[in-house]
């Protein structure tokens, strides 16, 4: 699969992380060398001694003058080290090939199917539990040069009751009459596993209005409230030659949003920005290149893209309604076609990060990861390169210092999020990995590495000792409770996830926090409420300075994950 242009960042420094799954003590970064593996194929807290002085401090300063400001968590924590991740083959996929996208069966929770460029779609077994079987067959439908083909395709989010799946392709020539070149959107029926291709219903043919194989983007998802989205290219050619990006009478080069539901062919959601006023109301956003891969945040319902680029700079966008993110009037933040560009339909949204084509040359977008394993990356956003393999994570509240996880030897063409929040990477090589821990030595032979006990945070303390002073309160591993996590079996309960953070806001402040236990000193259990009573247990009923408040105060600005 070819697919041209770049992605990028505004940084060009990339930590690479280690200490996996952990919180991890001072950024390291490095500046990446420049190596593109793949350019002919391109994308269809710290020490007890520390703790205890932060809270001297605390005791003599008032609690008015501490007062934290923090924007989007995780925004206060620490960035992940280097060397700690790696891709682990998750899913049996052998001799598919081309594959390009990746999407679980609604109702089975260990079943997915796999999306090919050719055409064909395989219904594959999470667990292993069956071998691969043919779940539908576009080849026979499908124009699949270049970046064309079978692009992507999402379940009905009513699939357990309406049995519809909808497909984004390019179809032959003479399937799109009127049209000369087309991109599609279609519906089929799925009949006992088994798309029912006879049966399609078109619902919306996109003229690609000039013979161009590339730039054809692009992903279909159903996003917040139900509503089908399509990002699609702009139409191809070298610098957009038919001026798409900044045309919002045109489909191009841009985000569509329909609604399918109980349609025939679709309607359109009357919040759309372009309804009632200049533009097409299918539009959601505009001014994209080439937009390959796009997610919702599961929490947030935030749409995080990734755009890919031309010549220099690939971008990584957050999109928002009605805006317009450039191009071609710029190429990331530099700007590429200035003709025509002093009087955009709106003004220009600028990428939330990008990288120069010295770090890879065609971005695949992923996203916000919120799983459990990767605790130190959780709310980042996570995404990779075609080109060179790479895969980064940049936190949504500073996206100027991306972190490189992964240099890996792979075209990576697509993310999938399982439902435990954990992500899938896909390949064009026919292999599905899941984005894990490296493996770390583990010392004392117990089964668990390096990273998930011992001394993790390198203060000379063992996480077993600080467990019981109650300083140590991550639970390190992704595994099984053992007695180096915080209330683990040490104290014969299981483990208790963020005792410390008593206003469950996911942050460890002074406000929603320390000032409420602070406020509750010398007091017993009750009237106090008992989750004050945060030292280890067995809790001893009191709220007192060395077992409650200066635990607490040692965990000030801490970012707390699942």
């Amino acid at each position: 699969m070819v697919r041209a242009g770049a992605h990028g960042r505004r940084s060009p420094m990339h930590a690479t992380p280690s200490d996996c799954g952990s919180r991890v003590p001072d950024r390291a970064e490095k500046k990446e060398g420049t190596r593109n593996r793949r350019t002919a194929d391109r994308h269809p807290g710290g020490s007890l001694a520390r703790r205890l002085a932060i809270f001297a401090v605390l005791s003599v300063v008032t609690l008015a003058s501490l007062v934290v400001g923090r924007g989007d968590a995780p925004a206060a924590q620490a960035a992940p080290t280097p060397n700690g991740y790696a891709l682990v083959q998750d899913v049996t996929t052998a001799n598919i090939g081309s594959m390009v996208d990746f999407a679980l069966i609604p109702g089975k929770p260990d079943e997915a199917v796999v999306v090919t460029q050719g055409g064909v779609v395989w219904r594959v077994s999470l667990t292993g539990a069956f071998a691969r079987t043919e779940f539908g067959n576009l080849s026979g439908l499908v124009r699949s040069s270049s970046e064309e083909g079978l692009l992507s395709l999402a379940f009905s989010p009513n699939f357990t009751g309406d049995s519809r799946v909808y497909v984004y392709y390019t179809p032959l020539a003479t399937r799109c009459a009127p049209i000369t070149r087309c991109s599609r959107i279609a519906r089929m029926p799925v009949v006992n596993n088994d798309m029912v291709e006879a049966s399609e219903t078109v619902v919306l043919d996109i003229d690609q209005e000039i013979a161009q194989s590339n730039h054809n983007g692009g992903r279909l998802l159903f996003g917040p409230g139900g509503y089908l989205y399509l990002s699609i290219g702009d139409g191809g050619g070298a610098g957009d030659p038919n001026e798409t990006g900044q045309d919002i009478n045109d489909l191009l080069g841009a985000m569509i949003r329909i609604n399918v539901t109980g349609q025939q062919t679709y309607s359109i959601p009357a919040d759309n920005p372009f309804v009632g006023v200049a533009g097409d109301d299918r539009l959601w956003a505009y001014g994209l290149r080439n937009p390959w891969r796009y997610s919702f945040d599961r929490v947030s319902g935030d749409l995080w893209m990734a755009d890919v680029g031309q010549d220099a700079w690939e971008e990584v966008e957050k999109i928002a309604k009605g805006g317009n993110y450039g191009w071609d009037c710029y190429e990331g933040n530099a700007s590429f076609e200035p003709a025509g560009c002093t009087s955009p339909p709106s003004p220009f949204i600028f990428p939330r990060a990008v990288y120069a084509h010295t770090l890879g040359c065609s971005v695949t977008g992923g996203y916000i990861y919120r799983g459990t394993v990767l605790q130190e990356i959780y709310g980042w956003y996570v995404y990779g390169d075609y080109c060179s393999g790479r895969i980064w994570a940049v936190n949504p509240a500073d996206t100027s210092n991306p972190v490189q996880l992964v240099d890996s030897p792979y075209n990576i063409t697509s993310f999938a999020e399982l439902p435990n929040g954990e992500l899938l990477v896909i390949t064009f090589q026919s292999a599905v990995y899941r984005l894990t821990c490296a493996a770390t030595p583990d010392s004392d032979g117990d089964g668990h590495g390096n990273a998930c006990d011992l001394d993790d945070d390198n203060d000379t303390f063992s996480d077993a000792s600080e467990a019981v002073i109650g300083t140590d309160v991550l639970d390190r591993c992704a595994d099984t409770t053992t007695p180096d996590d915080e209330r683990g079996p040490a104290f014969g309960e299981p483990v208790s996830p963020w005792p410390a953070d008593i206003n469950d806001d996911r942050f460890v402040d002074i406000i929603g926090d320390i000032s409420k236990v602070t406020g509750a000193f010398a007091q017993s259990v009750p009237p106090a409420p008992a989750r004050y009573d945060v030292a280890p247990d067995p809790p001893d009923r009191l709220i007192d300075v060395i077992g409650d408040i200066s635990r607490l105060t040692g965990l000030f600005g801490t970012a707390c994950v699942p």
